[in-house]
Order: C-alpha cells, then structure tokens, then sequence
C-alpha cells in the first residue's frame, strides 16, 4: 500500500464526523477547524479560521502528485497562515481513478479550459464555498505545487472571473504542454516559448470574455530536478506578459521584465532572490523567487512531511502576503 492511500484508510474513520486530526505540529488544527467534504464528484478538506468564514477571502490550494490534502495542507503550514491571515482554505483531492500517481491532469486541454474537466470541478467547490460560507467572491486565490502548480496559470487563464490572483509554486507557465509525453519533456526541457504563452494566455482570456491582470507569485528551487528551473523562469515571463497585455490592452511594456524591486538574502542557510514586476499603477502583478540549492520541495514547509524545505523562507506567508494585494 502506498503512503497515500495509508493516509487516505487512516482518514476514513474520521471522515465520518468530519474531522481530521491534527499532525504532529498541529499545524492542521490551527485553532480553526478543519473539516472533510465532497462536492462536484471531488473529495476535498476546508479549513474555516477560528473567527468564522463569512466575508473572508478563500484560497484553493491543489496538491502535488503522491499527495493527499491533509498531508499538504500540514506539509505547507497554509492552515496556520491562514489562522494568522483570516481566510479560508479548501483543499482538493485528486482522484488516483482519474491519474495513478494522483496528479492533476494539467496537460489535457479538456481539464484546463474553461466549463470542462478537472479544471470546472476545481472552480465549482471554490464557487460552493463562496455561497456556503458566504465568502468574499472578489478574493479568491488559487496556488499549488507541482503537478497542482502547473494547474494554476490555466485556471486563472480560464476563469479570470473567479480568481483574483495565483501561486505557481515548483511549476509551470500557461498550457506548457498537450499530452503526457510533453509534459514530461516540459518538466525537464520547459514548455513553449514564454512570451508566445503569455500571448496565447491573453488570447483565451478575451475567448472567455473576461480580461483582467491575473496576478502571479512564483516560487522555485534552482536545484529542482523534477520540474527543472526553467519552468520556474517560463512561468514568470509568461505571467509577465498576459499582464502586460491584459492590464491596458496592449503590448507595450506596462509590465516588463525589468524588475521594480530585486533583493535577496539569506534564510536558514538558503540563499534566495525576490524580484518584483510591477504594472502601470505601481501594484506588483509578478513576483518571482529563486532558492538557492532546493530542490523539487514547498519552502518553509513542515519538517515532518516529504516534499518540504522547512529552513527555506516561507513560500505559504509569502504567498499569503501576495494575494492579500489583491
């Protein structure tokens, strides 16, 4: 049995009062509560902060292959953040029927555009949560990790109308690839040409009749050797130009690869680079950290779980940080 689906029978009993216990950090309880639901055909977990849900924005937050929700949810901290942050955080469980290795099925068109597949059934909880938890339907954020990640430029290309900005952590830009045989060659080699994406991007949004700046932070780890550096550059300057033309209509350099800010530091012995891409107003539309020496790994997460760079700096407040902009 995979560690997954141990995960996944451990649960079951807990399921049934819809509870999910806390890990060994506590991180999953955060003082708010933490809960199993199901709908849309999807099995997904919510956390609802302490003081309450209604009025508060909502994060969608999709997992990485081999992961379940209460394992990202504890391996990220989001939980906690979002104790801290006032928000709440659904979590959406892939279906190993769907992909053996629970992965989002992020290269198939007929999941990432907009009314079909995984992609509808992703927006339609978040959609759910906002009439049943009378939430903030002007801010909504979606962010994930790697094969979630990669999710994340094409919801927000297909539902503009949703989700106010996103988080592409370990991933990759905007309809990097079309079959699973191109995804794996994008994961090491990168995608399409990333302004032509970024094009292609703004494009779908004009189809979709909504077109609107569609906020990104990026993380990635310069020693990632799952989904290589360069989808981490990729997403950047495919996020850089959809805003560029999205935020006025035209090609012309209102958000550019010429960062506004550029600093760096150090953070439990990871070296990393922030640079902020601006738009015409001053508001930062792209963010984009490198960490130095990580590998296919959340910075900042739960030392306990796999999949986590705990002395990295925090991709989750960091993150959190981001949306609250928006």
């Amino acid at each position: 049995m995979r560690r997954r689906d141990i995960l996944k029978s451990a649960g079951t009993a807990l399921a049934a009062t819809g509870a999910v216990a806390a890990g060994s950090t506590g991180t999953l309880a955060a003082g708010g509560s933490f809960t199993h639901e199901y709908w849309d055909g999807y099995h997904y977990t919510k956390y609802v902060p302490s003081d309450g849900a209604a009025g508060k924005p909502l994060l969608v937050m999709l997992h990485g292959c081999g992961q379940e929700p209460a394992e990202f949810a504890r391996a990220t901290g989001m939980n906690a953040v979002a104790e801290r942050g006032g928000f709440v955080v659904v979590y959406p469980d892939q279906s190993s029927f769907a992909n053996s290795f629970d992965c989002w099925n992020w290269y198939y068109d007929y999941n990432t555009e907009r009314g079909s597949g995984e992609g509808e059934s992703i927006t339609s909880i978040a959609q759910h949560e906002i009439a049943e938890e009378s939430l903030d339907a002007s801010r909504v954020y979606v962010a994930g990790f790697s094969a979630g990640a990669a999710m994340v430029p094409n919801l927000l290309v297909a539902y503009p109308d949703v989700y106010a900005a996103g988080g592409v952590h370990s991933g990759l830009e905007y309809d990097a690839a079309e079959t699973a045989t191109g995804a794996t060659y994008a994961m090491t080699w990168g995608g399409p040409d990333p302004y032509y994406q970024g094009e292609a991007a703004y494009d779908a949004m004009q189809a979709n009749g909504v077109v609107g700046e569609v906020p990104t932070i990026v993380f990635h780890g310069t020693s990632d050797t799952t989904v290589y550096p360069v989808n981490g550059d990729q997403a950047t300057v495919q996020a850089i130009e959809t805003n560029d033309l999205a935020s006025d209509g035209a090609d012309d350099g209102n958000v550019d690869a010429t960062p506004e800010s550029d600093d760096s530091g150090t953070t439990g012995g990871y070296d990393w680079r922030r640079r902020q891409f601006e738009d015409g107003t001053g508001n930062v539309a792209v963010e984009y950290w490198e960490v130095e020496g990580m590998g296919h790994d959340w910075a900042g997460g739960d030392a306990g779980d796999a999949y986590t760079a705990p002395d990295a700096p925090d991709a989750s407040e960091a993150m959190w940080t981001f949306f609250s902009r928006w």
